[in-house]
Formats: C-alpha cells, sequence, structure tokens
C-alpha cells in the first residue's frame, strides 16, 4: 500500500436487536465513493445488557454473517460468532492481507442475537481509504 495516497479510516455498523435469543437484525453499509477501502480488522461490541458481553475475556453475544452485496460475495460460508470474528479487548484478530473493497460497495451485515436481553452491537471495520 502505497502511504501518500492513504489514510486511516474506520466504517461503523450499528444494529439493536430484541430481547430473544435468536433476535436478528440486518444493517447495510455503502462505502464511500472517493476511495477504494483496504480492511485490515473487524472490531466488535454487542449486548448493553448482555451477561456474556461483560467478559472482556470471552465476549460473545452475536453472530453475524457478511456479505458484499455488488460483488455477490459472501466473506464467511456461515454465520460467525462475535469472539471468533472479533476476538477480544485484549486480542483482536487482524487480517493478514488487506481486504479490498471497491468505491461504494454495499455491504450487508446480518445479526443473531445469544443473549436473552436487548442486544446493541456496534462493529467498526478498521482499515485504510485508498484515495483514487
Amino acid at each position: 500500500m502505497d502511504n501518500t495516497n492513504s489514510l486511516p479510516f474506520d466504517y461503523v455498523v450499528t444494529s439493536t436487536l430484541g430481547a430473544a435469543v435468536g433476535a436478528t437484525g440486518s444493517s447495510t453499509l455503502i462505502m464511500q465513493a472517493d476511495s477504494r477501502f483496504e480492511l485490515m480488522v473487524i472490531l466488535g461490541t454487542g449486548g448493553e445488557f448482555a451477561v456474556t458481553e461483560n467478559s472482556l475475556q470471552y465476549p460473545n453475544s452475536f453472530t453475524v454473517s457478511i456479505r458484499d452485496q455488488t460483488t455477490g460475495r459472501d466473506l464467511m460460508s456461515a454465520p460467525v460468532p462475535q469472539r471468533l470474528l472479533c476476538g477480544n479487548a485484549y486480542r483482536q484478530l487482524p487480517e493478514k492481507r488487506g481486504i479490498i473493497f471497491e468505491p461504494q460497495s454495499n455491504i450487508l451485515f446480518t445479526f443473531t442475537n445469544l443473549t436473552g436481553d436487548a442486544n446493541r452491537i456496534t462493529l467498526v471495520l478498521k482499515g485504510y481509504k485508498i484515495i483514487l
């Protein structure tokens, strides 16, 4: 990556799920038109009232599946639990190589609640805008 035309950037995706195990919700992210985006790591938190989220060591209050609707690519073969996708507060799970998304990519996130309480989920896609 050429540092002269890139800058750190975070995309934020949120969803609020109902107070039931198995409640689902989805969010769509349309990436900005001025740049490609190189995704380096996904961070995530959830569980406004979720007991399982209080553990910084093993948070696991939701699953998520991610689909790039622009290209038709799924980023996973099945929904992935929070702890396996995001790691925890001390150990994130960065990509070995960045994943490049084209300008105005349309990304669909489908969440499932693993708790019996209301669940406010926030995912952060950390990476770099590659300015065109």
